[in-house]
């Protein structure tokens, strides 16, 4: 219950708005907006969720920070205004930052998506508490502390660089041709885009170039189907180049429900091999590609004649290990809040995870299916998945043994921290006929700083295995 004060200081000064009170008073908010962006910040983040994937674009940074600004400095101009009229200046503007909270959540409630009020909720009340509690409390106080002035204006500082960060990510991308979510320049990727509708409802966008032997190509995160464009340039000569886009990622559309799991996103891989006839597939895999790939791959081993792979894994990972302790931290709330605010995961994750310096063109492109506010989460939700999916990997795992007869071609980066040379020798252990290739300049994307040298050499494996018999590639759809 909030009580009155006998007196405070601005109730025996001389009630007078004068330009010097009115910036104290400003001053005063500003002062509790600090305070309540970072509580309502907090707030937003500790709601349960699943990271990423069900974050409200509605509750994002560069909404909050502003609306908390814009209530505590009405906040603070009320309360001054409330303290020469009424006789319970705090007790009325607690009143009326509950009524404006109601109805804030009520707004939510009745025109926003569904959830959206219960994820607030936990927000909008530490800010209704947090400025009934500070506001009275700064706007009485008529000297404040050098030393808590200047804490509140460091911490205002950074606030405001972190809006204009967000802000400045929160760019509009223009829309490709043929109704392309985004424009794929054709110099950068020379393939056409193609979607096709799952039976699961999931409306996946692949590129199929090519004649031959079918390779189908699995991407990371956060990536999608464009860090594949080299090497099918490369090899689309001589072979058919498949590779698609997970929903979620790149151009692809999930179906109503979906979870985005990993196990989820590979029974998709596995509608659409089955869609475009695919057999006698060689998997070429990297990061999420491998677990995804290789649970295809566990369920249906007749589909696959050999493996490429790299900087991949496919068991249960500890939660004490390196992968493990990355994946609590930027699968939780800090890597949440780093990735759906600015975009940080994937415009970090690509720039950190290529040795060569990558034109800035080309990194454009990379991040684009990212920047849409409503699909950058899955960028923070995989890297929970690591240890959150641990029941898949375990089925992965198991599925390796009936994938012991296959060929496998491995590319291992010497400059990916996240992928030991432990996980390089499980690899070679389940594949006892494999090929292992050290790449010492290259980095978690591989692919792009020695994607020369893979071409040859993936070339050179389906070579010298082209006199087994296949039973073809498919039909192209």
């Amino acid at each position: 219950m909030i009580t009155e004060a006998r007196a405070t200081p601005i109730d025996t000064m001389a009630m007078r708005w004068t330009g010097a009170e009115a910036l104290r008073v400003l001053r005063a908010g500003l002062a509790a907006s600090v305070s309540v962006v970072l509580l309502a910040t907090m707030a937003v983040l500790a709601v349960p969720h699943a990271r990423g994937i069900a974050f409200f674009p509605a509750l994002r940074y560069a909404v909050v920070t502003p609306a908390c600004v814009v209530v505590a400095v009405a906040a603070a101009f009320l309360y001054r205004a409330l303290a020469e009229r009424s006789a319970r200046p705090r007790a009325t503007l607690a009143a009326v930052l509950a009524g404006l909270a109601a109805g804030a959540l009520l707004a939510m409630a009745a025109a926003g998506p569904r959830g959206l009020a219960a994820a607030a909720l936990p927000a909008v009340a530490c800010v209704a508490v947090a400025l009934a509690l500070l506001v009275p409390r700064l706007v009485d106080r008529q000297r404040p502390s050098r030393a808590g002035t200047a804490a509140v204006a460091a911490l205002g500082a950074l606030e405001l660089l972190g809006l204009a960060g967000a802000l400045s990510t929160e760019r509009a991308v223009p829309r490709g041709p043929q109704g392309l979510a985004f424009e794929i320049p054709r110099a950068m990727f020379d393939a056409d885009h193609r979607f096709i509708e799952l039976p699961s409802g999931a409306r996946v966008h692949y590129v199929d170039e090519g004649e031959g032997e079918t390779l189908l190509f699995l991407h990371g995160n956060p990536a999608w189907s464009f860090q594949w464009r080299d090497l099918i340039r490369g090899l689309q000569g001589s072979h058919r180049c498949v590779a698609l886009d997970y929903p979620g990622f790149g151009l692809s559309e999930a179906p109503a429900g979906f979870g985005y799991t990993p196990r989820e996103e590979s029974l998709v891989v596995e509608e659409l091999v089955d869609r475009l006839g695919l057999r006698d597939v060689t998997l070429v895999m990297q990061d999420w590609g491998g677990p995804i790939g290789l649970g295809l791959a566990g369920r249906r081993p007749e589909l696959v004649r050999r493996v490429v792979l790299g900087s991949t894994w496919a068991w249960p990972t500890s939660t004490d290990t390196p992968r493990g302790k990355f994946s609590m931290i930027v699968g939780g709330p800090l890597g949440e809040f780093a990735q759906v605010n600015f975009n940080a995961f994937a415009a970090l994750g690509i720039e950190n995870g290529i040795v060569r310096e990558l034109p800035a063109e080309v990194a454009d492109v990379y991040v684009r299916p990212f920047l849409p506010l409503a699909r950058r989460g899955i960028a923070a939700f995989y890297p929970g998945q690591i240890t959150a999916a641990n029941d898949y990997f375990a089925e992965v795992e198991a599925g390796l043994s009936r994938l012991a007869d296959k060929e496998a071609l491995i590319f291992w980066a010497l400059k990916d921290v996240g992928f030991p040379r432990s996980d390089l020798e499980r690899f070679e252990a389940a594949f006892p006929d494999h090929r292992t290739i050290e790449l010492p300049d290259a980095d978690h994307f591989f692919f792009e700083d020695a994607a020369e040298q893979m071409i040859q050499e993936i070339r050179a494996f389906a070579a010298a295995d082209a006199a087994r018999p296949t039973t073809g590639s498919g039909d192209r759809r």
